[in-house]
């Protein structure tokens, strides 16, 4: 996210009255929900809607180069378990380990895919907890025992975002778009395999517009060229699986490997 797309707020002794959304050169004022409060604590504003469905709170984060623009940092809502919201869950677990969901809606289930950018945890209070990375977005649901045996519903869902800061290449996790390279004791890529939802592979055959360039361990730029347009995809395998996933794309053939990185943390490489 660049320094030029965010939020900008009015407040008027000391309570946001008016807000709006920035994009670019473009400015569209917002409806202030009837449902929500707000506060306001240093560089930050927070707020906070209330329903019979539970609770939303908003971080909004104040830009550290315009203080008269924020960005969404953070977003959690937490649910009532007890009320019906979204139907309920259930779980394959196998030594441990979730190997399928369910997503039940009254009498009807739906096997749902598991993102390969995603990581269960089942703990011994009882709770599941899921962590995946998509976009720009770090990802938590907390799903816990329903009022039906062997059901689960969503307690809480937490979206962490992340900031780009002044880097230029900007973080943006494809989980479906996954890579396999051999690289030689050179750093050239000399194959590419497609890695697929089910795990398996397929050798791609490399068109002379595609070029791939192993920029350190860790990563390599894909290059395409259409006649004098050019864009990347950059790939990382952040867990040392030896299957890359798409953590960037945009136009040119160069990027911000270094601004990149720096919005890369623990969590986010253990999916990746």
């Amino acid at each position: 996210m660049s320094t030029t797309e965010g939020f900008k707020f009015v407040i008027t002794n000391g309570a946001v009255t008016a807000m709006s959304r920035v994009d670019g050169t473009h400015t569209s004022t917002l409806r202030l929900p009837t449902d929500a409060t707000f506060s306001i604590s240093g560089s930050t504003i927070t707020e906070t809607r209330t329903n019979t469905k539970g609770t939303e709170t908003l971080q909004f984060t104040q830009d550290a180069s315009d203080s008269t623009l924020y960005h969404l940092t953070s977003d959690v809502q937490s649910f009532n378990t007890s009320s019906s919201n979204a139907g309920a869950y259930t779980f394959t677990i196998s030594n441990g380990v979730v190997t399928a969901v369910q997503h039940v809606v009254g009498s009807r289930s739906h096997n749902e895919p598991i993102s390969s950018t995603s990581k269960f945890v089942v703990g011994a209070d009882g709770k599941i907890v899921e962590t995946s990375v998509h976009d720009n977005v770090i990802e938590t649901i907390t799903y816990v025992a329903g009022s039906t045996a062997g059901q689960y519903v969503i307690a809480s869902d937490a979206r962490s975002f992340v900031q780009a800061g002044t880097a230029t290449t900007v973080l943006d996790v494809e989980g479906c778009d996954r890579t396999k390279f051999t690289i030689d004791a050179s750093g050239s890529v000399t194959q590419v395999q497609q890695v697929k939802f089910d795990g398996s592979t397929s050798t791609l055959t490399v068109g002379s517009n595609t070029t791939y360039k192993q920029l350190e361990a860790g990563y390599v730029l894909e290059v395409q060229t259409r006649g004098n347009n050019t864009s990347y995809e950059l790939y990382h395998d952040g867990n040392g699986d030896g299957i890359y996933t798409e953590v960037a794309h945009g136009s040119g053939s160069t990027v911000d490997l270094v601004g990149l990185k720096t919005q890369l943390n623990a969590t986010i490489e253990a999916l990746l």
